[in-house]
């Protein structure tokens, strides 16, 4: 009997233990509010054709996380122009041997061509807009070799509902796609 005890204190102990330890440590979220087509339009202070030229690691200046600082190989503009480089920011990464992964935060790779919305807060480091929404990745067509975007979902009336597969959500052409973020503009 005094062995079950000594197990089941233990195992209290142990439990006490992970809730002390949890409790301590910081919880990081990550809260995104959906954002229309035409919000990123309004929004951004440039939209930009490029291609991801090195991504590095770097903590933020009060050494509590890391940003991933990005530069972009500025390819066109559908809105702004801020020039042939562009350096940016998103939160996670990698720096000094630490890997911090914030769910729900995009991740760019050397390379890889997007369509980035961006906006500008301060002297800060331009960045995304809605994280991930203001990111469109490019593709190429094997067949035809053209460059593609993917539009956001459409909306059904007010509802809200997304259409996925939806015949009017086809691939565009990166000036078809810039074309679209023009018309949005002008509207």
């Amino acid at each position: 009997m005094a062995e079950g005890r000594s197990h089941s204190g233990k195992a209290l102990a142990c439990a006490a233990t992970l809730l002390a330890a949890l409790w301590s440590a910081p919880a990081l979220a990550v809260v995104v509010v959906p954002i229309t087509f035409e919000q990123l339009v309004d929004e951004a202070a440039a939209v930009v054709y490029a291609r991801v030229s090195e991504v590095r690691g770097q903590w933020t200046y009060d050494r509590q996380s890391i940003d991933s600082i990005i530069t972009l190989e500025a390819l066109g503009y559908a809105k702004g122009d801020l020039g042939p480089t562009v350096t940016m920011r998103l939160p996670g990464g990698e720096a000094g041997g630490r890997l911090q992964v914030i769910p729900g935060a995009p991740t760019l790779r050397e390379g890889e061509l997007v369509v980035l919305f961006l906006k500008a807060r301060g002297p800060a480091l331009l960045t995304t807009l809605g994280l991930g929404q203001g990111i469109f990745r490019v593709t190429r067509d094997a067949r035809t070799g053209a460059m593609l975007v993917t539009p956001p979902p459409l909306k059904e009336s007010q509802l809200g509902r997304i259409i996925r597969g939806a015949a009017a959500r086809r691939t565009l052409s990166v000036d078809a796609f810039f074309a679209t973020v023009r018309e949005t503009e002008a509207r």
